[in-house]
């Protein structure tokens, strides 16, 4: 027999809606793969552009077709259509590295006992230009716990699930869009356990319409699930501590985000929009909006720290200039 006839069936589903600009970059990083035996699953949620004529050309992979329903729905319907033993997930505007799928099956061997292992990724632009990495530490216990605390987890791209996993959970719910891949996480670390490596296993794609930008649909969203874990942490305190944590978390996150996108519509004169994300925002995050500007501002002078500390190391190499010369803590920081 040959490798691809005994190697266990690795599904790909690849939910899109109006992403025909990156679609055949998604589909052709699926078809790619280093492992061989690979089903790629395309799912047209209700686009309006070319992604059913960028599917056309592509005769091998199973593509379906349904009225815009969201993500969450589209996953499910791409999911029941599979047959893999293992299943990923990976959206159309993002590409998966050519071991993706066998660096996931690799981990997978090393921890048998795992229901779905997570790896890295790498961010690109608009123009496939690699703008950083996650740096995610690596769990190795308490997966649920440190879940709940902060998402170690990059992206849903990042992960690998046994079919047996999805199927005892369930599918992805849509009542938690657009934050319904952290929650399948969440709900999946509650009941299994998961391993983790820091290999690169996908890039997510960095452009002006990703979902993660928008603030106030995230807060409501995130809020969403840290009360639905309630339920499942009550009783604990070590749980409840971390439920409380992550609650912060996502409130200080998006709720930065959420500033940002008040400023963007007072800049173009949108009050509407611009009412409605300060209403979420006062709902959302109430009094810790006041830590925010502080917390953020921290962080801002920390990259900024480490942007000047490259700075000086290229301009070292560049010139040829002893380490000794040029100390990073000697270059001034821009003025404000």
């Amino acid at each position: 027999m040959t490798r691809e006839q005994t190697a266990p069936m690795v599904s790909i589903i690849i939910p899109c809606f109006n992403q025909g600009k990156y679609l055949r970059e998604s589909i052709g990083s699926a078809l790619a793969q280093s492992y061989p035996n690979v089903e790629v699953v395309l799912v047209n949620d209700g686009s309006t552009d070319n992604s059913a004529e960028v599917a056309g050309d592509y005769p091998t992979i199973v593509y379906l077709s349904q009225p815009n329903r969201g993500v969450a729905e589209a996953r499910n319907l791409g999911f029941g259509a599979s047959k893999g033993e293992f299943v990923q997930f990976l959206d159309a505007d993002d590409r998966v590295t050519r071991t993706s799928v066998e660096t996931h099956l690799r981990c997978f061997d090393a921890h048998p006992e795992a229901g779905f292992v997570v790896g890295e990724i790498e961010w690109i632009d608009e123009i496939n230009q690699c703008t950083g990495r996650g740096g995610w530490p690596l769990l190795q216990v308490n997966h649920y716990e440190e879940i709940l605390k902060v998402n170690h987890v990059a992206n849903t791209v990042a992960v690998m699930f046994r079919r047996a996993v999805l199927e005892t959970v369930g599918g992805f719910n849509g009542f938690f869009s657009p934050a319904e891949d952290y929650e399948m996480l969440v709900r999946s670390a509650r009941r299994f356990s998961s391993a983790h490596h820091a290999e690169v296993v996908a890039q997510y794609r960095r452009h002006t319409t990703n979902t993660s930008r928008r603030g106030r649909l995230m807060l409501r969203a995130t809020n969403r699930v840290m009360v639905a874990e309630r339920f499942y942490v009550k009783g604990s305190a070590r749980l409840e501590a971390a439920l409380r944590k992550g609650h912060h978390n996502w409130r200080d996150f998006f709720g930065a985000v959420t500033i940002k996108e008040i400023s963007a519509h007072l800049r173009r004169g949108d009050i509407t929009n611009a009412i409605t994300s300060t209403a979420a925002l006062m709902w959302y995050v109430r009094e810790r909006v006041f830590i925010i500007p502080w917390k953020f501002r921290r962080r801002g002078m920390v990259a900024a720290r480490r942007r000047l500390r490259r700075l000086a190391k290229s301009l070292r190499s560049r010139l040829g200039v002893n380490s000794r010369a040029v100390r990073p803590s000697q270059v001034s920081p821009p003025r404000r």
